[in-house]
């Protein structure tokens, strides 16, 4: 995927299209296993995957393994959310099969979701309807758009939530544009997404996913390494075309547009979410562990000694 790559065009529409198509079927291969926690963070089962060929084939999904690493992120967002107003309007941007949406929806809010994926949305309805936590609901609506292009209505939203998915957004300074236009005067755009991983935190996550049991067996994990960066990134955007389009340039793209009221670097230890999802052992010593690497993680970053490769922050509109 290049940078120069004319949105609109021919070949930017078939790239636009493998994307929505791709996480699509990512996400129906979850569903047919059971509840991902990335579209019912409440009812979320522990899912085997497999993630098909040019990468390490099994894939675990483990959302107490998630709750784990990044519970206390998700409930910074929630709290900030409800400091807006307990039943904020809220635009969930890149919002996958919709777990993160329907949570907030859950907790009183009124909220309006987007992908580029129907299929994604699609299990994300299905999870709306299904959902059997409908106390304090507030309202839930999903609409299949590309972020490249979209034009957001003025002042309309008290909050705008991004997670994980700046980073495959093409005309990333645009779309700030529409968020800052589309924020009340009041409002606050919540983001946590990948800024880009240094060398020690590669070389770290790589030799613990190395070393570590998990269920991707040695042999392959070998072959990865060797491979390194290049070929698993490689295999990622033959994919998914849009991937890590623009994960450098996100804060500055924000910082264009917004002032940063608050920020948290985090996931200083490469690879920590797979290390989470496929490590192998009884659950009572994983998850100990896992505690245990979260701790160092955050300790390492606290202090400098590693550089978080992710970003969770609260900004506001700028004033100029």
């Amino acid at each position: 995927m290049s940078n120069e790559w004319r949105i609109g065009s021919e070949e930017y529409e078939q790239a636009l299209q493998q994307e929505g198509e791709y996480w699509g079927h990512e996400s129906e291969k979850a569903f047919s296993q059971g509840i991902p926690f990335s579209a019912d963070m409440r009812r979320a089962q522990r899912l085997q995957v497999d993630r098909g060929a040019g990468l390490p084939q099994q894939q675990v999904y483990d959302p107490a393994a998630e709750r784990i690493m990044n519970g206390d992120l998700y409930q910074l967002l929630f709290d900030r959310v409800a400091a807006v107003s307990p039943h904020s309007r809220v635009l969930v941007l890149a919002c996958g099969p919709g777990g993160l949406a329907l949570e907030l929806a859950r907790q009183g809010h009124h909220v309006h979701a987007i992908d580029i994926s129907r299929g994604a949305i699609a299990l994300a309805e299905r999870m709306a309807e299904e959902n059997p936590f409908t106390e304090n609901f507030g309202s839930l609506r999903y609409t299949v758009a590309d972020l490249n292009r979209i034009e957001l209505e003025k002042e309309r939203y008290e909050a705008v939530v991004a997670w994980d998915g700046l980073h495959h957004i093409l005309a990333l300074d645009r779309l700030m544009q529409q968020i800052r236009s589309g924020l009340a005067p009041t409002g606050v755009f919540i983001f946590s997404d990948n800024v880009g991983m240094s060398f020690l935190s590669r070389l770290i996550g790589g030799a613990l996913y190395f070393i570590l049991p998990t269920h991707v067996p040695y042999r392959v994990k070998l072959g990865f390494a060797l491979g390194g960066k290049k070929k698993i990134k490689e295999e990622m955007t033959r994919r998914s075309p849009f991937e890590e389009v623009s994960s450098g340039s996100i804060l500055e793209a924000v910082g264009r547009h917004f002032t940063l009221q608050w920020r948290k670097s985090h996931t200083g230890i490469g690879f920590r979410a797979a290390l989470a999802g496929d490590l192998r052992g009884p659950d009572q010593r994983r998850h100990l562990f896992l505690r245990w690497l979260k701790k160092l993680d955050d300790w390492a970053v606290d202090h400098g000694l590693l550089k978080g490769d992710h970003v969770l922050a609260i900004a506001v509109p700028r004033k100029d």
